[in-house]
Protein backbone atom coordinates (compact mmCIF):
# COMPACT_ATOMS: atom_id res chain seq x y z
CA UNK A 1 0.00 0.00 0.00
CA UNK A 2 3.27 2.40 1.06
CA UNK A 3 4.69 1.50 -2.07
CA UNK A 4 1.60 2.35 -4.19
CA UNK A 5 1.08 5.56 -2.78
CA UNK A 6 4.61 6.38 -3.28
CA UNK A 7 4.30 5.79 -7.03
CA UNK A 8 0.36 7.58 -6.92
CA UNK A 9 2.39 10.53 -5.35
CA UNK A 10 5.14 10.62 -8.22
CA UNK A 11 3.36 10.61 -10.67
CA UNK A 12 0.88 13.37 -9.20
CA UNK A 13 4.34 15.44 -9.05
CA UNK A 14 5.67 14.14 -12.57
CA UNK A 15 2.38 15.33 -14.07
CA UNK A 16 2.36 18.91 -12.02
CA UNK A 17 6.13 19.20 -13.30
CA UNK A 18 4.57 18.67 -17.01
CA UNK A 19 2.00 20.98 -17.18
CA UNK A 20 4.19 23.76 -15.55
CA UNK A 21 6.99 23.36 -18.32
CA UNK A 22 4.53 23.21 -21.04
CA UNK A 23 2.69 26.33 -19.31
CA UNK A 24 5.66 28.38 -18.99
CA UNK A 25 7.71 28.44 -22.04
CA UNK A 26 8.47 32.23 -22.49
CA UNK A 27 11.83 33.17 -23.04
CA UNK A 28 13.87 34.40 -20.09
CA UNK A 29 17.70 35.44 -20.63
CA UNK A 30 19.99 34.27 -18.30
CA UNK A 31 23.16 36.74 -17.34
CA UNK A 32 26.20 34.30 -16.64
CA UNK A 33 27.21 37.65 -14.34
CA UNK A 34 31.14 37.06 -14.31
CA UNK A 35 30.90 35.52 -17.52
CA UNK A 36 30.19 37.85 -20.68
CA UNK A 37 27.41 35.12 -21.47
CA UNK A 38 23.67 35.69 -21.83
CA UNK A 39 21.69 32.85 -22.58
CA UNK A 40 18.06 32.82 -23.67
CA UNK A 41 16.01 29.65 -21.82
CA UNK A 42 13.06 28.79 -21.85
CA UNK A 43 11.36 30.11 -18.07
CA UNK A 44 10.43 26.46 -16.79
CA UNK A 45 14.31 25.99 -16.89
CA UNK A 46 15.82 27.88 -14.55
CA UNK A 47 12.58 27.65 -11.76
CA UNK A 48 13.08 23.63 -12.34
CA UNK A 49 16.85 23.53 -12.06
CA UNK A 50 16.53 25.76 -9.06
CA UNK A 51 14.04 23.27 -7.76
CA UNK A 52 16.01 20.02 -8.10
CA UNK A 53 19.33 22.28 -6.80
CA UNK A 54 17.19 22.81 -3.68
CA UNK A 55 16.07 19.15 -3.46
CA UNK A 56 19.35 18.22 -3.66
CA UNK A 57 20.72 20.98 -0.82
CA UNK A 58 17.76 20.13 1.44
CA UNK A 59 18.29 16.33 1.15
CA UNK A 60 22.31 17.01 2.16
CA UNK A 61 21.31 18.72 5.13
CA UNK A 62 18.93 16.26 6.15
CA UNK A 63 21.55 13.67 5.76
CA UNK A 64 24.37 15.66 7.37
CA UNK A 65 21.85 16.44 10.41
CA UNK A 66 20.96 12.57 10.98
CA UNK A 67 24.78 11.57 10.99
CA UNK A 68 24.61 11.29 15.09
CA UNK A 69 21.44 9.50 14.81
CA UNK A 70 22.66 7.00 12.68
CA UNK A 71 26.59 6.91 14.31
CA UNK A 72 24.60 6.00 17.51
CA UNK A 73 21.63 3.30 15.71
CA UNK A 74 25.54 1.62 14.08
CA UNK A 75 27.09 1.61 17.70
CA UNK A 76 23.75 0.02 19.19
CA UNK A 77 23.59 -2.30 16.33
CA UNK A 78 27.10 -3.64 16.88
CA UNK A 79 26.81 -4.00 21.02
CA UNK A 80 23.49 -5.90 20.14
CA UNK A 81 25.58 -8.30 17.90
CA UNK A 82 28.30 -8.36 20.24
CA UNK A 83 25.50 -9.36 23.01
CA UNK A 84 24.26 -11.53 20.97
CA UNK A 85 26.79 -13.57 20.33
CA UNK A 86 27.84 -13.67 24.30
CA UNK A 87 24.35 -14.36 24.96
CA UNK A 88 25.14 -17.86 22.46
CA UNK A 89 27.97 -18.94 23.91
CA UNK A 90 26.78 -18.72 28.07
CA UNK A 91 23.98 -20.47 26.47
CA UNK A 92 25.87 -23.14 24.87
CA UNK A 93 28.24 -23.22 28.19
CA UNK A 94 25.21 -23.70 30.72
CA UNK A 95 24.02 -26.55 28.40
CA UNK A 96 27.09 -28.21 29.02
CA UNK A 97 27.32 -27.99 32.83
CA UNK A 98 23.52 -29.38 32.54
CA UNK A 99 24.68 -32.10 30.66
CA UNK A 100 27.29 -32.60 33.02
CA UNK A 101 25.07 -32.08 36.16
CA UNK A 102 22.82 -34.92 34.41
CA UNK A 103 25.52 -37.00 33.88
CA UNK A 104 27.28 -37.00 37.24
CA UNK A 105 23.68 -37.83 38.58
CA UNK A 106 23.37 -40.57 36.83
Amino acid sequence: MKRLLSWLAMLIVGGVVILFSISNRSPVTLDFWPLPFLQDVPIYIPVLVAGFLGFLFGGLIAWFSAGGTRSKARKANRRASSLEKDLTILQSKIDELDEKRKLAKS
